[in-house]
Order: structure tokens, then sequence, then C-alpha cells
């Protein structure tokens, strides 16, 4: 994790970005059960090591009596607001170190997901500074190629560049209010 205040766009607090895989894609469109060689197939999306992505989950989402993080993700569906209710998970005993989102194939988007041929996709959850807690997708070909804060965009393709195990997608934050970044790669 880096510290120190970075200028990010106006009117945005923090945003948790994440590489959408093929798998997650499936779960997306409720198929990662035909997938899975054991069990149901979660729809979850992970983010992993959870203490680090806790950091910027409990500034965008209240925590309830249950230890959930617990609150909205809007996004636009042309010219229709959308808001579904959002559940940050802490980790479980068999996974130690996953905080997730679970059942994303109800509340989140997968509508909207960039098609594959458009390079990688990438989920953006941003908050805003009116606290509302906001659902986008980009690719890395946008990030390179349209107008996008400098900011957003050489974080996020920095992370997508840094070295991790094959099988681990890129995931990480910025926190423009508290000057902090993560990434889970090197």
């Amino acid at each position: 994790m880096t510290t120190g205040k970075v200028n990010g766009p106006r009117g945005i607090k923090r945003i948790v970005y994440k590489e959408i895989v093929d798998g997650d894609r499936l779960k997306f469109e409720a198929m990662s059960n035909h997938d899975a060689s054991a069990g149901g197939g979660a729809r979850d999306l992970r983010f992993s090591p959870f203490d680090q992505f806790r950091l910027a989950f409990e500034r965008m989402l209240p925590i309830n009596n249950n230890g959930i993080l617990e609150g909205r993700f809007n996004w636009m569906e042309g010219e229709r607001h959308v808001s579904k209710e959002a559940y940050f998970h802490p980790p479980t005993n068999s996974r130690p170190n996953e905080g997730r989102i679970a059942n994303i194939d109800k509340f989140l988007p997968g509508n909207m997901l960039p098609d594959i041929r458009d390079g990688i996709a990438i989920l953006l959850i941003i908050q805003r500074d009116d606290d509302s807690v906001w659902i986008s997708f980009t690719t890395d070909n946008s990030l390179r190629n349209d107008t996008w804060h400098l900011a957003v965009s050489q974080t996020i393709l920095g992370c997508l560049g840094a070295r991790r195990r094959n099988n681990v997608s890129a995931a990480g934050y910025v926190d423009f209010e508290m000057g902090r970044n993560y990434c889970n790669g090197q």
C-alpha cells in the first residue's frame, strides 16, 4: 500500500477496481455452477487480502449488526437510474483472507460488461463526494486511449501490469480522500 495525498477527479472520494476474468463473467450470467467442478459455483466477487480492501469498503458502506458492510450500489441503464442492495461480506472460515460481494448476478449490472473483444474488463466501484456508490465498467483499452483522469488510468493500468500469480486477477483501490492506494500485485 502506498500513502500520500493524490489529487483525483473532481467529486470522487475513492475507487475500488477489479479485473473481470472469464470465470467472473459466468458469475454475472448466473452460469458459474456450469464451470465449477464441485459445489454450486459461488457467484461472489472476491477481494484479497481482506485487511487491505476492508479499508476502502468500510468507507463506502456502513456495517450492519451481522458484521456485513451494507449499502446501495447505483448505476445508469440508459436514462434510468438503478439502485440495488450492496453487501461486502467478511471472510469465511474456508476463505479467511477474502472479503466478497455476494450474488453479483442479482446485485451488479452484468448486462453492462464490456465485450471481451474491447479489452480487459474492469469493474469500478466509485464513491462520490455525496457518499453514493456507483458501479461502472471500463477496459484497459479505454484507460489507455480515452479521456481519463491520470490518477485513475495510471493507477489501474499500473496494477494490471503488476506481477502476480497467474490465477490471481488484478484488484486494488485508490482512495483520494485518505491518500491511499493499494494493488494486489508487486
